[in-house]
């Protein structure tokens, strides 16, 4: 059995791997984890495994934490997954596949064993990121931007006038708000779905067909309501990557 774990830069899921079937997702916020937190939560919470795979963007810390308590646990070496040339029948569009982010790549991977189709993955979280895969499986390129807390954040941390307003507020349903709040909540959930759907388009001309449109990540949530196109929602699509290299025999 393998244990898959993925920390982003503040929640962190992890699943058991046997024969093909990846078991139930957990997830939780690991900025107060210790070696004990996640030996307590993921490793005596289910069977002992004999290979450990992470996808890790949130640091060293993280990165101790989890190689300290696989070691001590189950006498095991964790492997760290990094973004390579190719996998998972998926070809990096990056000259130097390794400056490509670890959940990027993964998030690709997963969405190309789930689909087998032109595929646009966009993760929400801290960032937003957008990627485009065709149906060969080559990587198009992808979008960074900040995500939906980001962008709001830094509108209310470098303004004076605006943070001003928007001490009272909320959000309401639509692009325009009666609000300065709900100005800046809808108007950063709107912009980041409207590039969303440029993205869409573009493949779409690129392509000569329309490509599916996977979300994924914690925020994902906040934008589905301002999307105007199809999409399917797949919380666990790191892990799902992380699943196809684990098949997959070592390098």
């Amino acid at each position: 059995m393998t244990l898959l774990i993925d920390i982003g830069n503040t929640r962190i899921k992890w699943a058991r791997f046997e024969r093909s079937s990846l078991q139930l997702q957990s997830a939780a916020p690991h900025a107060d984890w210790t070696v004990t937190t996640l030996v307590d939560r993921i490793l005596k919470s289910g069977d002992p495994c004999d290979r450990v795979l992470v996808s890790n963007v949130s640091g060293q810390r993280m990165a101790d934490v989890v190689r300290n308590a696989v070691l001590h646990t189950w006498q095991l070496e964790v492997q760290f997954v990094t973004s390579t040339a190719a996998a998972g029948g998926v070809r990096n569009a990056y000259p130097q596949p390794a400056k490509l982010g670890v959940d990027r790549w993964l998030a690709i991977i997963g969405a190309h064993a789930l689909e087998h189709d032109a595929v646009c993955v966009v993760s929400v979280g801290t960032a937003m990121t957008i990627d485009g895969i065709d149906a060969q499986g080559r990587h198009l390129g992808g979008v960074i931007v900040p995500g939906p807390d980001l962008m709001v954040s830094s509108l209310l941390k470098n303004t004076s006038e605006i943070a001003s307003r928007a001490e009272q507020g909320s959000a309401t349903e639509g692009l325009f708000a009666d609000n300065t709040l709900g100005a800046i909540w809808q108007g950063a959930e709107h912009a980041l779905a409207a590039l969303i759907e440029r993205a869409v388009g573009v493949m779409r001309r690129t392509l000569n067909e329309t490509p599916k449109l996977l979300l994924t990540g914690g925020a994902s949530a906040r934008l589905e309501k301002s999307l105007e196109l199809p999409y399917r929602t797949v919380p666990d699509l790191v892990l799902r990557g992380l699943a196809v290299i684990a098949t997959e025999p070592p390098p």
